[in-house]
């Protein structure tokens, strides 16, 4: 059996659909050999090293044409935006199995199944062929190994030590806003500040370590993570493990796709949504009370094993129509 992989990742677009995607194909390894397809074009370089890094196999193609079906594969995984409705009906005839990774529901889907690990994604009205199976919702999110059945810490009456994690790119300069927004008007607390492969503005954060603004670069998540009372983040993947350790979290939407997310955790207690000069106001009103009532709204929410529930079903699709 061979599954096939569609994503993209770069500086233009961070890491997000290479990252989730890489959860997913790890536990498809367990029963079928993966690939990935991806773009040449030179926004997506930093991408396909990465997915290299991890061990696969890429198969290059160019934008204006479809090579796709020249691979030889029993079954497509898409997780792009860059797709149409003719991509899905076009890819329907090439490969056995078809599916989609999905955030937004922009189209109708000729596709065998859909995923969307989003916690507002049963909400939507998808329009489909007939046979096409929907995964919607938290109880699918894409967690990484060491996120799986993690321990929560417990909660303290005091924030000392908030995490900074503005994702792989972070386009508009927020995390050194934050940074001196918090050391501003709380200076003893510690920051731990995580900086993204894609940053542009690394040497300003450098500048600003002292002790007590710490930096990282490539830590190991869920550890550091442990670590802290509170987290700020931008709404991607990351507000997910968070959830999944049990960190009060602060979100801010940094780019279009993060805001129906943001939206939908915060609504559901699981994160408070803020924009970026709000970041003072909100760690004031996650006292104590209130930081134990979002770390119980995290654990019933989100269990982390998704990634295996999906990759099952996966199998069982490919199973049943090969």
């Amino acid at each position: 059996m061979k599954i096939v992989i569609r994503a993209d990742g770069g500086k233009k677009i961070g890491l997000g659909h290479i990252m989730r995607t890489l959860v997913l194909a790890k536990q498809l390894k367990s029963f079928s050999e993966v690939c990935y397809v991806c773009s040449g074009e030179e926004n997506f370089k930093e991408g396909v090293q990465y997915i290299k890094q991890q061990g696969y196999a890429v198969v290059m193609i160019s934008k204006d044409k479809c090579e796709l079906k020249d691979i030889q594969a029993d079954c497509l995984i898409t997780d792009s935006y860059d797709v149409d409705e003719q991509y899905f009906s076009e890819m329907a005839k090439i490969f056995s199995v078809t599916g989609y990774i999905d955030d937004l529901n922009r189209h109708y889907f000729d596709v065998d199944f859909i995923l969307n690990q989003n916690p507002y994604a049963t909400e939507l009205r998808y329009k489909t062929a007939h046979n096409t199976k929907l995964f919607l919702g938290l109880s699918y999110v894409l967690l990484r190994d060491e996120f799986r059945a993690i321990k929560h810490r417990s909660i303290s009456a005091k924030i000392s030590d908030i995490m900074i994690t503005m994702g792989g790119a972070d386009p508009y300069g927020y995390t050194t806003r934050i940074i001196r927004q918090i050391s501003t008007q709380f200076p003893t607390v510690r920051l731990h500040v995580v900086i993204g492969a894609f940053f542009e503005h690394i040497a300003e954060i450098e500048a600003m370590k002292d002790e007590h603004v710490i930096i990282y670069k490539s830590p190991k998540m869920s550890e550091l993570m442990q670590k802290c009372d509170l987290a700020i983040s931008a709404c991607g993947g990351t507000v997910y493990e968070l959830a999944a350790c049990g960190v009060p979290t602060i979100g801010i939407p940094i780019v279009d796709n993060q805001k129906m997310t943001a939206h939908k955790m915060n609504a559901l207690g699981v994160i408070k949504k803020v924009d970026i000069d709000g970041v003072g106001n909100a760690i004031k009103d996650l006292h104590y009370q209130a930081r134990i009532k979002m770390a119980q709204c995290q654990k019933q929410l989100i269990d982390g094993q998704g990634s295996q529930r999906m990759a099952s079903e996966i199998q069982q699709i490919i199973q049943t129509i090969s």
